[in-house]
């Protein structure tokens, strides 16, 4: 492997430490959209780079060799990549998939034990649960729902309750689930991307939060009522929230609150200028890393 699956390794780096200056620049819907590609793409950088280096590493190994009757002088000229630096590339791609498959199975359990809930009695897609702790949250899936508890429904007057439900119905109708599950997933296999899946996850509410204001035509409102709920969760015990979950109270309530009373946020596109520049390089780096891990299959006669 020649050095550009190093530098493959480097941009998911280097995408991972853009993420922070996308989400101060964007509005929040184009927030998370940009900054879940930004995940897929570091992600697919390091899980390939990883890949090659292991396949290229690993290949020189005796035992290997026995086992593909391979070229070593043929390998030696089109895979440089020493036998240790092969063994912990596939170590750390090991680490990476194994989270990866957790976090994705702990988060199919979550969701298939809530299924009771999606089988109660529904106003249209609204259901109400008796609970002495202030919640709401949306339910993806098939038979979509909005979860409220009936301490929540107490604590809020009605021009509030409406600015609650179109929030969770906001997460609903754009499908937010898929973008916290890439969020999950993506931070699971590469731990740098954590502080993004952080941002993708309070841009998400941001997004809601924006679509509650715009569907009840006032931000304050939409304020008042994030702000009142939290209250009330902080005067009683709260509902068990489930996993899977988008819940109305789940992260950072006072800077959305502030959000909110400010005006409506815009994108400044010129910020995205470093990630796709960054994303470009990538996809060169990632073909020509592709070229390589077929030159150096057909040297191990996998190819």
């Amino acid at each position: 492997m020649r050095i550009t699956v190093y530098l493959l390794l480097l941009a998911s780096v280097a995408l991972a430490m853009l993420g922070p200056q996308l989400g101060r620049r964007l509005a929040p819907a184009a927030a998370v959209r940009a900054l879940t590609l930004l995940s897929l793409v570091a992600t697919a950088a390091l899980v390939w780079g990883l890949t090659a280096v292991t396949v290229g590493g690993l290949g020189r190994t005796d035992a290997f060799q026995d086992q593909a009757h391979s070229s070593p002088a043929a390998l030696a000229s089109d895979d440089p990549v020493p036998g240790a630096l092969g063994a912990l590339a596939a170590g750390l791609l090991a680490v990476s998939m194994v989270r990866a498959l957790t976090v994705t199975r702990r988060r199919w359990s979550a969701l298939r034990a809530l299924a009771p809930l999606r089988q109660q009695p529904a106003a249209g897609d609204l259901v109400v649960i008796e609970a002495e702790g202030p919640d709401a949250y949306a339910l993806p899936g098939r038979s979509r729902r909005v979860v409220v508890t009936s301490a929540m429904l107490r604590a809020l007057p009605a021009d509030e309750q409406a600015v609650l439900l179109a929030h969770e119905r906001a997460h609903l109708l754009h499908r937010h689930h898929r973008y916290a599950a890439v969020a999950e997933t993506t931070a699971a296999c590469n731990p740098l991307l954590r502080p993004v899946r952080d941002l993708i996850t309070f841009h998400i509410e941001r997004w809601a939060d924006e679509e509650a204001a715009r569907a009840t035509g006032s931000r304050l409102l939409a304020a008042r009522s994030l702000a009142r709920a939290a209250l009330a969760m902080a005067d009683a015990t709260r509902a068990h929230e489930p996993q899977g979950a988008l819940a109305y109270l789940r992260h950072k309530v006072t800077a959305r609150v502030g959000a909110l009373q400010a005006e409506r946020p815009t994108s400044h596109w010129v910020a995205l200028s470093p990630a796709l520049a960054v994303t470009a390089l990538t996809g060169l780096a990632f073909a020509e890393v592709t070229w390589d891990f077929a030159r150096c299959l057909h040297a191990l006669r996998l190819f």
